[in-house]
């Protein structure tokens, strides 16, 4: 059975990246020692996919919800706080993560205000570089915000921390 083009383009995209700027260890895959070894143009495209793909996923899960609740059949009407009643319409409603510190620049994304935390977490926390930059890039939505030394004291309590 041969591969499809699909396979061997993702495994050349990821044989790419971990070969572009030295080896990587096992453990550091996804994590503070991968992040440090890329360059900033590396990072803002792993901001810019990972947007890309958390709200692209979130539109699909939320029209899912169509289909899950029926539209079409009656339902209750919206409220002040989810003035629609389709159930995708509440749905992302209630989505509290939004990325709009992300900007479109002549050069390309600026994900600067994203990008800069994580550096700067991983920097001046090397004990926490254990932590994927997955999980750190979810508490810089809009409504969770945090700044590098916020993210410290979260993971000196133990409220993020590295998978076991």
């Amino acid at each position: 059975m041969s591969p499809t083009k699909g396979t061997v383009l993702v495994f050349g995209i990821v044989a790419l990246f971990l070969t572009v700027e030295g080896e990587i260890a096992q453990n550091q895959v996804a994590r503070g020692g991968e992040w440090i070894s890329w360059t900033a143009a590396q990072r803002s495209s792993y901001v810019y996919g990972y947007l890309n793909g958390y709200m692209k996923g979130t539109v699909d899960a939320c029209n899912a919800a169509d289909d899950l609740f029926e539209v079409g059949q009656p339902h209750r009407l919206g409220d002040e706080q989810h003035p629609t009643d389709i159930p995708s319409g509440r749905c992302l409603a209630h989505m509290d993560r939004e990325f709009s510190k992300a900007k479109f620049v002549s050069s390309g994304l600026d994900a600067g205000a994203y990008t800069s935390v994580i550096t700067d977490f991983y920097t001046k926390n090397p004990e926490f570089q254990g932590i994927p930059f997955d999980t750190l890039l979810l508490l810089l939505s809009d409504k969770k915000h945090k700044a590098v030394e916020e993210l410290h004291d979260m993971a000196l309590k133990g409220q993020i921390r590295p998978p076991r």
